[in-house]
Order: structure tokens, then C-alpha cells, then sequence
């Protein structure tokens, strides 16, 4: 279900111009850093789901990284953005013992890591906070997609074990996936299967890396506070790598936060439901559209009841405007075509099918282009391209850039539309 609700117009005291706004989604009030550290504080694992390449998100999963820190010092960062082949490279640049520029070449470090990760990095290595890598090797990742998860039984540095159930996350990860909604799901299951499994292994790498750890500490009569970051489509919901943190160690308290961006923060306006986590971050940018959530209770718009909470000020009481969502409910934008999702060429997302008649063939859109670019958003790889498509509003055209043989194309797309269930 997509729900929206309707919050006071409310300005964070901080210097950013359009700070992110943190949210408590139990009764939609608006919060600061400060108060929901303290009560974060006291979980064993705190899930930041990130929405990667937004500024604002990031610099309130700092903030709240500095929080959590002076309260709870003994505290461990574990994070997707590094694969566990590189744990020794990371923890040798935490210890001093290698430059930072051989870090960032040995660590195969992320696109745009020294504005989204190197402050975490930074930060820890300042306060000697350990860091785990806790993803599964790329590598290792792209077979999957390719061949699934037999091909890497007996590899090291991966889960050891791990599984791909056709559950919600499973419904949630196929429509998130599929341009076109479902229509295509028969026809390319094996591809489907495979890049799912692919995605479980990240899921259950990273739940594993972190029970391991805990457990180990805990035996040694330490139990620290576990921050993990990784994208939000691996936490919502309490999916992905929390569903498989729980199965291993039924035991923790686990803390989510999810992440969504909006055209206007200060119109205090989201649109995610509450199941999301147990906070959202709602920062500024083209806003996303859809849900992953399907329930069967009404749509509903809520007012909040704004409560007092620090460094807040609230300003005089304005006229309230309905907000609308940008595109009808129920409705995402698509393309008219299908991604590869087992190719692993890292060119960007490789046209697999066109839908004839569709938006994508009538722009010139072709069978074995690469998408590098989605309405001036870069994609490398599916989960950005889906990123990217949600960022759009359906009966506009935009710019999408192909990558065909060695050149590059831009081409006039108008954004069509498919059901978000």
C-alpha cells in the first residue's frame, strides 16, 4: 500500500540548505539525530538503508553514526560498499599501516566514495572504530548472475550458507526488477532466479559477517552496537539482510532505517508506510514513486500531531495544500524494455527485449545497447537503473544515453507507464 502523510512544516537548526528530515514512522513526528540516537542506542544492530549517490542521506547517516558513538562507544561499522576479499586492505588502512591511495586502489573502492563513504571512513579510522567489509565478492556476485548459486559453492569469503525462497522479498525484488511489470518473468525466469540468488548472497554475506562477528564478541563477554550500511533495498521492510541477521540470531534487536526522497522537504510531505523501518530520512531530489508494500487496509492521508522535540523550530501555521503524488497512484514509470540482469560487462544495463510499439523502440532504443544514463541519473548496473526509472514522471520525455559499440547515443524517450503491483 502507498500511503502519504502529511507533516508540519518543520526546519531542522543545521547549516545545510535542504537538510534531510528524520522521521519516526510509528506516529509520522518529526525527530532530530540527537533524540533518535538515544533511543537507537540501546538496539544490538542499527540497519542505516541508504538510498546511494543522495548527499543529504548520507550526511544524516553520518550524524547519526557521531550520535550513536557518544553513546554507545563500543561500537562496529559494517558496511556493503566493501567485499569481505578486501577486509584485510581495510583494516590495514584503519591501522595506518597503507596510504590511502593504495587503499582506494586495493579496496576497489565505490563510485563516489570520497563524498558517500570516505567521512564514515575517515571517521572511524579517527576513533578507532572497527569497520567489517561484509559483502560477497563481486566476482563472485556476477557468476551467480550469470550461471546461480551452484557455481560458487566452496568459494571462500562468502556466506556459508545461503538461501533464495520465493517469499515477499521475492515478489518485492520481481517487481522492482521488471521494467514492464511482470509480463516477461516466464519467459526469463532462469535470468530472474539467477540474479535473485545473486542478490540473497549479498543479503545473507552480510548477515552472516555481522552474527559472526557479534557472536564472537559476545562469547568474549563483549557486546558491542553494530551500525550496518547498505542500500535500502536491502532492509526495508525488515527484508534482505535483516530478515537473515534475525534467522541467525533470533535474539538481536534490530533498528531499521529506510531513506526516500522527495522534490521539497519543507512541504513535509512522504509516501512510504510505516512497515518500511523504524525511521525514514526524507531528503530532497526528484521524488521515487511506488511501494514494495501491499497490504489490503485503505489508502489514507494522515495528519500528523506534532510533539516537542529539540533543535526544532516550528513555523507559524500555513494554509495546507493537498499534496498529490507526481504519478497516479498505482502507477510506475517504465521504458518498454527489459534489462539483462545476468550481464556482468559493467558498461552499464544491457537492453535484453523491447515491448514492440513500445516507448524504448519508437525512441531507438535497440537490442544490445547499454543504458549509461536515465534523465541525467548514471546507471552502472540494474538496482541504479531501477533507481533512476522511479525517479521519473510518467508522460515526460527525457534524455536516455546508450552506450552502442563504441559511441554514445542520446535519445528522446517518453516516459511510459506500468502497474506498481
Amino acid at each position: 500500500m502507498r500511503l502519504l502523510f502529511s507533516l508540519p512544516l518543520l526546519f531542522l537548526s543545521v547549516a545545510c540548505a535542504t537538510p534531510a528530515r528524520l522521521i519516526v514512522t510509528a506516529d509520522d513526528t518529526l525527530t532530530t539525530v540527537t533524540s533518535a540516537a538515544t533511543s537507537l542506542s540501546t538496539a544490538d544492530v542499527v540497519v542505516l538503508g541508504e538510498r546511494h549517490e543522495t548527499p543529504a542521506v548520507h550526511e544524516m547517516h553520518l550524524d547519526l553514526l557521531r550520535a550513536l558513538y557518544e553513546r554507545r562507544g563500543n561500537l562496529v561499522i559494517a558496511m556493503e560498499m566493501f567485499d569481505r576479499d578486501v577486509k584485510t586492505v581495510l583494516l590495514q588502512y584503519l591501522a595506518g599501516m597503507i596510504d590511502e591511495a593504495t587503499f582506494r586502489q586495493q579496496a576497489r573502492v565505490w563510485p563516489r566514495y570520497g563524498t558517500d563513504y570516505r567521512p564514515v571512513i575517515e571517521f572511524a579510522k579517527q576513533y578507532g572504530i572497527l569497520v567489517l567489509a561484509a559483502n560477497a565478492p563481486q566476482e563472485l556476485v556476477h557468476r551467480v548472475a550469470m550461471q546461480g548459486i551452484d557455481s560458487v559453492k566452496g568459494e571462500k569469503d562468502i556466506a556459508r550458507e545461503t538461501t533464495a525462497p520465493e517469499d515477499e522479498y521475492w515478489d518485492a525484488f520481481v517487481e522492482s526488477m521488471h521494467d514492464d511489470g511482470g509480463a516477461h518473468a516466464t519467459a526469463h525466469g532462469g535470468s530472474m532466479q539467477f540474479f535473485y540468488q545473486a542478490q540473497c548472497l549479498r543479503d545473507d554475506t552480510m548477515a552472516e559477517t555481522v552474527v559472526d562477528h557479534l557472536r564472537a564478541r559476545r562469547a568474549a563477554g563483549d557486546q558491542p552496537l553494530c551500525v550496518v550500511i547498505c542500500g535500502h533495498g536491502h532492509s526495508d521492510f525488515g527484508r534482505g539482510t535483516v530478515a537473515r541477521i534475525k534467522s541467525r540470531m533470533p535474539e538481536l534487536d534490530v533498528r531499521v532505517l529506510s531513506a526516500e526522497v522527495v522534490e521539497d522537504v519543507d512541504d513535509g510531505i512522504y509516501s512510504v508506510p510505516r512497515t518500511i523501518g523504524d525511521y525514514v530520512v526524507v531528503a530532497e531530489g526528484e521524488p521515487e514513486h511506488g511501494s514494495d508494500e501491499a497490504d489490503e487496509q485503505p489508502k489514507t492521508r494522515t495528519k500528523t500531531t506534532p510533539k516537542p522535540v529539540a533543535a526544532v523550530k516550528v513555523e507559524p501555521p500555513v494554509a495546507e495544500v493537498p499534496a498529490l503524488p507526481r504519478n497516479p497512484e498505482g502507477m510506475r514509470p517504465a521504458l518498454g524494455l527489459m534489462p539483462d540482469y545476468a550481464d556482468a560487462s559493467g558498461k552499464g544495463v544491457l537492453v535484453s527485449t523491447l515491448r514492440e510499439g513500445g516507448a524504448a523502440e519508437q525512441a531507438g532504443i535497440e537490442v544490445g545497447d547499454f543504458i549509461v544514463n536515465v534523465g541525467g541519473i548514471d546507471v552502472v548496473d540494474v538496482q541504479s537503473y531501477t533507481d533512476a526509472l522511479d525517479e521519473q514522471i510518467i508522460g515526460k520525455t527525457i534524455t536516455v544515453r546508450v552506450r552502442r559499440g563504441e559511441a554514445m547515443v542520446d535519445l528522446q524517450v517518453l516516459v511510459g507507464s506500468r502497474t506498481s503491483h
